[in-house]
C-alpha cells in the first residue's frame, strides 16, 4: 500500500511538472484547414503545422475555433498557450502576439466577382475599388495583405463587412448582396455558384504567407523550435 501511495504521489508530480499543451486553433476553411471524416484535421497549412509541431516535440491539441474568438484568445489576457493556424502576418498582429515562420505562400489573390457586376476579362484592385456602385466585401478582422489592405482602408466607399466563413461570403454574392470579393484562387473551386467567376487582379503582388500565430505566452524558445522544425520539414 505504501509503495502503491508513493508511485501516485510521484505520478501526480510528474503530470504537475510536464510541458502544458498547446491549443491550436483551426477553422473549417478547405483547402486551408478542414476535418475528414476520420476526425483528423488536414490540409495546406494545417498539416505542415502539426508536422511542424511534432517535430518540435511541443504537445498540442487541434480546437475549431472561429477568427474572431481566436484573436481575442491570442491578443487578450485568456489563460493557456494558444496559436491560430493559417494567419497573415502584419504588424499590428506582430505586436500583440508571435509570429512563426512561413507554412505556406498562398498564389496572388484574384477577385471572386459576380457576372453582372463586371463585363471585363480582368481588372485590377485598384480600378475596382475606384468604380461606384461596385460593393466590395470583405471579412471582419482579416487581413488581405499590407497592399490590399491599405488600398481598402483609402477607398471613397467603405466596404461592406461580415464575420461570416467564405462559403457564405460566396452566397452573399450569389444573392446580390455584395458585388466582389478578394479570395486566393486555392479555395475559389469552393466558393464558386452559378453566376460568380473569378477574374485575376493584375496589380497583385506575390500571395501572401500563412503563419502561426500564438499569444505572448508561448515561450520564445519554442517560437524558435517551431521555426526550425518549420525549416526542416520544407
Amino acid at each position: 500500500m505504501r509503495c502503491l501511495l508513493l508511485y501516485l504521489t510521484l505520478a501526480a508530480g510528474s503530470m504537475a511538472h510536464a510541458a502544458p499543451a498547446l491549443t491550436l486553433h483551426y477553422q473549417e476553411r478547405p483547402p486551408y484547414s478542414a476535418t475528414r471524416t476520420d476526425g483528423q484535421v488536414s490540409g495546406l497549412v494545417a498539416e505542415p503545422a502539426a508536422r511542424a509541431l511534432q517535430a518540435a516535440g511541443i504537445v498540442f491539441a487541434w480546437a475549431r475555433t472561429p477568427n474572431q474568438r481566436q484573436l481575442a484568445l491570442i491578443q487578450g489576457e485568456a489563460t493557456g498557450l494558444h496559436c491560430g493556424v493559417g494567419w497573415f502576418r502584419n504588424a499590428d498582429r506582430e505586436a500583440l502576439g508571435r509570429f512563426s515562420a512561413s507554412l505556406y505562400r498562398d498564389s496572388p489573390l484574384a477577385a471572386l466577382m459576380r457576372d453582372s457586376a463586371w463585363r471585363e476579362p480582368s481588372a485590377n484592385a485598384t480600378t475596382l475599388l475606384a468604380t461606384p456602385g461596385l460593393r466590395l466585401l470583405v471579412k471582419d478582422g482579416y487581413s488581405y495583405g499590407p497592399r490590399l489592405d491599405a488600398l481598402i482602408a483609402a477607398a471613397a466607399h467603405p466596404p461592406l463587412r461580415t464575420s461570416v466563413d467564405p462559403v457564405q461570403m460566396a452566397r452573399m454574392l450569389a444573392s446580390d448582396r455584395a458585388d466582389w470579393m478578394p479570395v486566393a484562387p486555392e479555395e475559389a473551386a469552393m466558393l464558386m455558384a452559378p453566376g460568380l467567376r473569378l477574374i485575376p487582379l493584375a496589380d497583385e503582388p506575390q500571395g501572401q504567407t500563412r503563419h502561426l500565430y500564438c499569444n505572448r505566452a508561448v515561450p520564445a524558445e519554442w517560437m524558435a523550435r517551431i521555426d526550425r522544425a518549420i525549416a526542416s520539414i520544407r
